[in-house]
């Protein structure tokens, strides 16, 4: 597994053995996971049938999943607002590798009884998806990626308001550290993100950052449904898509806020947190920022992958002397 990343010597973020476990952990294919994602279900996505005009939503957890899915099944439905209004996104859109017998979902199970053309969300790097789906070149693959400072963040409160982690009673550093080393459920995001990233020039792969969807979200709406085949949409339809996902109406329409969920404390951290693009400056020190950079760099590698860690919104009518910080 991941743990023996080289935390840089002598630097801040370093290990003092702080270890979560998670309820049902196991580590499957190198990768650890927790008790939703059983083993059986992680042998049952590889032989999971895929259908030629299957749309895969993929992201590392707290990238911007549900915001995708909503967009991208009401884009499959043709704004079908009624359906988006009276279902869950995670029933609309199932979850292919999670398994929660209180809700009775069963992501696979989901799957396979919903009509086509079916939004299927995934974690899961690359190599861990359906085999038919890795050489069936007619099913699309959207995946989201955020920048991982942000993803972090949004990911320790996470771990702290839901109970399908376990109790959970690091400090940030102990998250960081969790995170650095992939010693989180789905494992690492470094791992996750170049197996995808590899892939982006391949047809069926269409890879769309959380920050541009935050400046322009009609615009990369537009992009997204012209990527899946979707092309005939009125630019009307697209301007409502567009409202109906707004961060605000995204976090009070219960079909997509989870609050529903038995598993997730919104008094400790709602599931739809803030939404922002740079809120990692108010958690990471200095040298905690330094070192998570360090790691990065000795992780990634050469991959210089274009993420953007703040979203400066271009203000009209200001004048040029006028600098804002």
């Amino acid at each position: 597994m991941a743990d023996t990343v080289e935390l840089v010597p002598g630097k801040h973020v370093q290990d003092h053995g702080y270890r979560h476990v998670l309820p049902g952990e196991h580590v499957y294919d190198g990768v650890l996971f927790f008790g939703y994602s059983p083993p059986d279900v992680l042998d049952a996505v590889k032989e999971f049938k895929v259908r030629d005009d299957d749309v895969f939503v993929v992201s590392y957890p707290k990238a911007g999943t549900t915001w995708l899915q909503e967009i991208l099944w009401l884009v499959m439905n043709d704004g079908d607002f009624d359906g988006a209004t009276k279902t869950p996104v995670y029933f609309r859109s199932p979850f292919l590798e999670f398994k929660d017998l209180v809700l009775n979902e069963v992501g696979i199970d989901l799957a396979i009884a919903m009509r086509s053309p079916r939004v299927i969300k995934s974690h899961l790097p690359f190599r861990m998806m359906p085999k038919q789906s890795l050489y069936l070149l007619s099913l699309q693959f959207v995946v989201v990626f955020r920048n991982p400072k942000d993803v972090c963040v949004s990911y320790y409160n996470f771990y702290k308001a839901s109970s399908s982690f376990g109790e959970f009673t690091g400090t940030w550093r102990d998250f960081l550290i969790m995170f650095l080393t992939g010693r989180v459920d789905h494992g690492s995001w470094f791992d996750f993100t170049l197996s995808w990233w590899e892939r982006r020039t391949e047809p069926n792969v269409y890879i769309v950052f959380y920050e541009d969807l935050k400046k322009d979200l009609k615009g990369e709406i537009r992009k997204i449904a012209d990527f899946v085949g979707k092309n005939d949409l009125s630019d009307e339809l697209l301007e409502k898509i567009a409202t109906h996902c707004s961060f605000s109406s995204m976090r009070k329409n219960p079909m997509t806020n989870h609050e529903d969920v038995y598993s997730i404390n919104k008094q400790v951290s709602p599931f739809l947190r803030k939404g922002i693009a740079g809120d990692w400056k108010n958690q990471f020190s200095v040298s905690q920022n330094e070192d998570f950079d360090a790691v990065y760099k000795q992780k990634m590698g050469d991959v210089e992958i274009p993420f953007q860690y703040e979203v400066k919104r271009h203000r009209r009518h200001q004048s040029p002397h006028h600098h804002t910080h």
